[in-house]
């Protein structure tokens, strides 16, 4: 059987959510052995971009990368259903898509859904990106799918719930933290300190800056605690991003609330550990990797009940309402100040974390492919 992967979100420069799984999954697949008589193919098309740079070594997969405009591409999928991405490979039994896209083939289709919330909250998104998503089709690209993974069981009931496609087509297949916990120790979290001037004890959020994310409802529930603590917000600029830097620059406690827009991946597990309490009060996640990844660093986390994040935190976290500004600091205060909840919740959340791995995620997928192949 010869699979054909879409490897264009691992183009992404700068990886989070949906670019890092594609880059896990496949070379969580590449770490295992090949089933007999498997051969795996990547596509990848970008107009002046280069291979990415972490690719499964060529033995494992052939690589077929292309030039084409992107935007060409993409409509030439989409209205003239050519060209196939299995003529684009050198013939497929199969196509794995970790994230929807434009597609175009008549081979079985195996397609990652992340989450839904351009469904459920189109209001987080710019008119560019409702567009886009438009264009993509996902009810139609999922119910000609042969199969549908799912990163969690609440994306899983979104499909169903929104899109009409029969539970026995979807297969919940998570993800799993990114990156060496094991090598977190007082060194790490010193040098990490220093490098990027973090203060003894502060709380922290990881993430995306956008709406989605609830971060004004985090700096007005950080407001309500006392004047001695300090709050640190690293991440990405998303949309309406603004709102959140003039929410703070009108906000109270501003001499205490420091922004980190970039660190280096390899000292994400150690800027984790380093955290008193990592809080993530999002109003809506498919999944919500940054919770378990606190978790993984011995770290308590107050996160939002709502959507998958109860799912994946299970008991190992203080759950709370993200729209209760009050709940979210009095969550925040007992994490922080009550030492026998907080080595309750560190020992929860390393055994809770410890549930996923990749090894685990890349076999769960490959048991999709081969009933596919059947």
């Amino acid at each position: 059987m010869r699979i054909s992967i879409d490897i264009r979100p691992m183009l992404e420069a700068n990886r989070s959510g949906v670019s890092g799984y594609s880059a896990h999954i496949v070379n969580a697949l590449a770490c295992r052995a090949k089933p007999a008589g498997w051969d795996y193919a990547l596509f990848c098309n970008a107009w002046n971009r280069p291979l990415p740079p972490d690719l499964p070594s060529a033995d494992w997969a052939e690589r077929r990368f292309h030039h084409w405009p992107n935007r060409l591409l993409n409509a030439s999928f989409m209205m003239l259903g050519r060209p196939r991405v299995e003529e684009l490979t050198g013939g497929a039994d199969l196509v794995y898509l970790p994230n929807i896209n434009f597609i175009a083939t008549a081979a079985p289709l195996v397609v990652t859904a992340h989450d839904l919330s351009f469904e459920r909250f189109p209001e987080f998104f710019s008119a560019k990106q409702r567009l886009w998503h438009a264009a993509i089709r996902p009810r139609q690209l999922f119910r000609r799918a042969a199969a549908v993974i799912t990163v969690s069981e609440h994306t899983k009931t979104d499909v169903m719930e929104l899109y009409g496609v029969p539970a026995e087509k979807i297969h919940v297949v998570p993800p799993a933290p990114v990156g060496d916990f094991s090598r977190i120790d007082a060194a790490a979290i010193s040098s990490v300190r220093e490098r990027y001037s973090l203060p003894d004890k502060f709380f922290l959020y990881l993430g995306t800056i956008e709406p989605r994310k609830n971060l004004i409802g985090l700096i007005e529930a950080f407001e309500k605690l006392p004047r001695r603590e300090n709050l640190v917000i690293a991440g990405g600029r998303g949309w309406l991003y603004h709102d959140v830097f003039r929410r703070i620059a009108a906000s109270p406690a501003r001499d205490r609330i420091r922004f980190l827009d970039y660190f280096h991946e390899a000292d994400k597990p150690a800027l984790l550990a380093a955290a008193t309490v990592f809080v993530f009060p999002s109003f809506y996640e498919g999944f919500g990797m940054p919770p378990l990844e606190a978790m993984a660093a011995g770290t308590p986390v107050v996160a939002s009940r709502v959507s998958s994040l109860g799912e994946v935190v299970r008991d190992a976290s203080l759950l709370v309402n993200p729209h209760d500004i009050a709940e979210i600091a009095a969550a925040m205060q007992a994490a922080s100040e009550d030492n026998v909840l907080r080595a309750d919740l560190i020992t929860r959340g390393r055994a809770r974390a410890a549930e996923f791995s990749w090894d685990k995620s890349a076999e769960a997928l490959e048991n999709v492919f081969a009933k596919i192949a059947i």
